[in-house]
């Protein structure tokens, strides 16, 4: 790699921190990320306090029934269930007017509200998991649905919405639990002004984050029947762009019973998918709200990406409403929601493919749609399986370090010999150069003979390792920036770190800079990281150790800098990564360089000139 590739390729990455950078929102009058972040948060804050207020109590007429009322319809309406039951009782000429309620359903892993308008979810929230992972004492659990964003499970009948009409839960019970090996159910009735029936029927295990849901009437037999999760995604973290790693995009997720589409829109859309699918879901960061349909059966899929946030457009975020459309043949349809965190061995117990949602591909290189994701899962499963072992994340970061080395340390150990025997024939080059100045052709066509002569790639043999590295390195950045497992994980080897997938920030040091700059450094952020710094050292002396042609002696001051300032906002993990591996590489290099790998080399080109 010479020269101008690497300034070019150094000129393209600042372009991009550029435009990432809180300067370039600032150069446009745009507020930065992280200022419409505290804006949503505050807005957020508001409306859950007002929903704590209400006791929602709003008033709606129930309409009288008309017409007889086949014997399953009945059975629905005077069906006893585990938790609740409905009747509604009224007359001709009468109307009966109901507040409903919401009741709330507590199990070991969710706590669920579902709402008498609509039989509607209104809230989820996750036990195991809270906003500060570093809190462990804390009660301040992750909520998955937005606030006032009009709830999941919408029900449609032939493209009727059920989202605003009465479904009794027929229980005196606000709060119910579900503990142990228990599995309760929650019925909500609905009787239509018809006289029919439709019952959506609530099924909740303690251990599980699956809810299953069944529709029940002869409403729905012959009917294209929807099933949605309307209200989007909740992000359970804070969006800061001087984190740029650490966010990821909501998307949309398809299984068609081969595959896992992924789907992201930057704007807002409306899109209609027709086919054999299974199921459909929605992630934020790091949780999942899927729709599972009862086997892969020929379904619509409904997809509008609508915007959230500011009233600027440009400062909107992008947030989904999700529907699966299925015709039913008989009276009753069933499905399962999955309602909680994108944990590998979570997702994979329901053997669905749930796991495709965690990582994707880019079809274009070298169509790593295919093999991308698996390389993720490997590591993932790798770090995991080496946690049960050490109980320590740090260690197995640096345990999987090693491993990449070992497995690279071949190619690696030949290249750096390579390298140190172009060194050796450096001064026979330079008098070739010399010797040929004035004509170009001439000076290539003898500086190829002379490789050719020794034996030696005049191709850079230093970017082969480094290549082939890259798909573990890029995994790794993936994996800590997405997988929930290590979202809090700390490391008694950096014990001022307490989340290895957030950057690294000294506590008295940071204190420091965001008080000097409260916006932060351009680029750089407005926290100081120590990891950073010592991988910055340990590529200056790697540089200098490798870098002997004077044409790119500039790169060993350049890089440093650069990869310091890019990883400053790089997950903690990621840095320790790639610092312990520089490590390693310099201590390999010592040992090459130790060795006198040039003398045949030169050896070799000195008995070539005699004969000459």
């Amino acid at each position: 790699m010479n020269k101008n590739t690497l300034l070019a390729f150094l000129m393209m990455l600042l372009v991009i921190l550029f435009f990432n950078s809180p300067l370039w929102h600032t150069l446009r009058g745009i507020d930065p990320p992280a200022k419409r972040a505290q804006k949503e948060m505050e807005k957020e804050a508001v409306q859950k306090q007002q929903m704590e207020k209400e006791a929602v109590q709003d008033r709606q007429s129930l309409n009288n029934k008309q017409g007889p009322i086949t014997a399953e319809e009945q059975d629905d309406a005077e069906a006893t269930p585990e938790i609740g039951s409905s009747q509604t009782d009224s007359s001709a000429g009468d109307s009966t007017e109901l507040s409903y309620d919401t009741i709330w359903i507590e199990t070991e892993k969710l706590i669920c509200g579902i709402s008498e308008l609509g039989g509607r979810i209104i809230s989820v929230r996750t036990k195991e998991y809270t906003y500060d992972p570093t809190d462990k004492q804390s009660t301040d659990y992750i909520e998955i649905i937005p606030p006032n964003a009009g709830g999941a499970a919408n029900l449609t009948i032939n493209d009727k919405g059920y989202d605003s009409v009465f479904f009794d839960a027929g229980t005196a019970d606000s709060l119910i639990t579900v503990e142990g090996e228990q599995t309760k159910q929650l019925r909500f009735v609905h009787t239509g002004i018809d006289g029919k029936v439709i019952t959506k029927k609530y099924a909740f295990s303690a251990q599980e984050y699956v809810v299953d849901l069944s529709v029940r009437g002869q409403s729905i037999l012959g009917a294209s029947v929807g099933m949605g999760w309307k209200c989007g995604i909740k992000e359970s973290e804070k969006i800061d762009p001087k984190s740029r790693g650490n966010y990821d995009q909501k998307k949309v997720h398809i299984y068609n019973g081969k595959n896992v589409s992924h789907i992201s829109e930057k704007k807002a859309a409306k899109n209609i998918e027709s086919g054999y699918y299974e199921w459909i879901g929605l992630t934020s960061k790091y949780f999942l709200a899927a729709i599972l349909g009862n086997g892969l059966e020929d379904s619509e899929i409904a997809i509008e990406a609508f915007e959230v946030g500011e009233t600027q457009k440009k400062n909107k975020d992008i947030d989904y409403s999700i529907e699966m459309k299925r015709f039913s043949e008989k009276s009753s349809m069933s499905y399962q929601f999955y309602v909680g965190p994108s944990k590998l061995n979570s997702l994979k117990r329901y053997n669905k493919k749930l796991k495709g949602v965690l990582f994707g591909g880019w079809k274009f290189f070298f169509r790593a749609d295919l093999w991308f994701p698996v390389v993720c899962e490997f590591v993932l499963m790798l770090l995991i399986v080496l946690q049960k072992a050490v109980k320590d994340y740090g260690i197995v970061i640096i345990m999987l370090t090693a491993i990449s080395k070992v497995v690279t340390y071949p190619l690696t150990q030949s290249s750096m010999k390579s390298m140190s025997r172009m060194k050796d024939m450096a001064p026979k080059i330079d008098a070739i150069k010399k010797k040929y100045k004035g004509n170009p052709a001439k000076m290539n066509q003898e500086v190829m003979a002379f490789y050719k002569s020794e034996g030696v790639n005049p191709l850079n043999p230093g970017c082969l390792p480094m290549f082939l590295q890259m798909p573990i390195f890029l995994s790794l950045f993936v994996v800590l920036r997405k997988a929930i497992e290590l979202r809090g994980a700390s490391t008694w080897i950096i014990p001022w770190v307490n989340d290895l997938s957030q950057p690294e920030a000294l506590p008295i040091v940071s204190d420091i800079l965001k008080s000097i700059a409260p916006n932060g450094l351009p680029m750089y952020g407005d926290q100081v990281g120590l990891l950073p710094i010592i991988m910055a050292v340990l590529t200056f002396f790697q540089n200098k150790m490798t870098i002997k042609d004077p044409n790119q002696k500039a790169m060993i001051y350049i890089m440093p800098i650069f990869l310091l300032v890019l990883f400053n906002n790089f997950p903690a993990g990621l840095v320790l990564y790639w610092t312990v591996s520089s490590a390693l590489g310099i201590v390999q290099q010592y040992l090459v360089n130790k060795k006198p790998a040039g003398t045949g080399a030169v050896i070799k080109s000195t008995k070539q000139s005699s004969k000459r």
